[in-house]
């Protein structure tokens, strides 16, 4: 397993990574139009530009990125997807360890982001609180998101 920060020609494989993180159908607690904002392909993605805009890592494992996470520089987690098929893994962990190892780098005093029901206690592991529930219109749907946040 290696965590690094994201490479030009990188995309193909993360938009396979997120297509395949948005078709989970309800196994845990999310539908496809709950992470709709994220569907790989969308015509509008400028992926690149949004990848390298930001601090943005990946887990690859035997030369496949399997996960992914981006942190901007307000602190705000922008994207934190990891495959299906490899989550209790401690890849996300480790994916959290880097971004936080950043913030303190650059004197980030909070990290935050959204997330749902399902990615919760994730967030909760990581020492993150909640400060907000909220129901928010997506695809027709009104799912229940908390925006978190940690202190570092």
């Amino acid at each position: 397993m290696e965590i690094r920060l994201y490479q030009k020609g990188d995309t193909p494989q993360i938009e396979q990574l997120l297509q395949d993180s948005v078709n989970i159908v309800d196994t845990e607690g999310q539908t496809q139009t709950s992470t709709g904002p994220w569907s790989a392909g969308s015509p509008d993605a400028d992926w690149e530009s949004f990848f390298l805009d930001k601090f943005t890592i990946v887990c690859e494992i035997k030369d496949t990125i399997v996960g992914i996470t981006q942190i901007e520089d307000t602190g705000h987690i922008s994207c934190f997807y990891c495959h299906p098929k490899f989550r209790r893994q401690g890849i996300g962990g480790q994916l959290y360890s880097a971004i936080e190892d950043y913030a303190r780098s650059k004197n980030i005093p909070t990290i935050y982001t959204e997330t749902s029901e399902a990615d919760r206690p994730f967030y909760f592991q990581m020492g993150f609180d909640i400060v907000q529930k909220q129901k928010v219109l997506v695809g027709g749907e009104v799912p229940i998101h908390y925006v978190v946040k940690k202190d570092i």
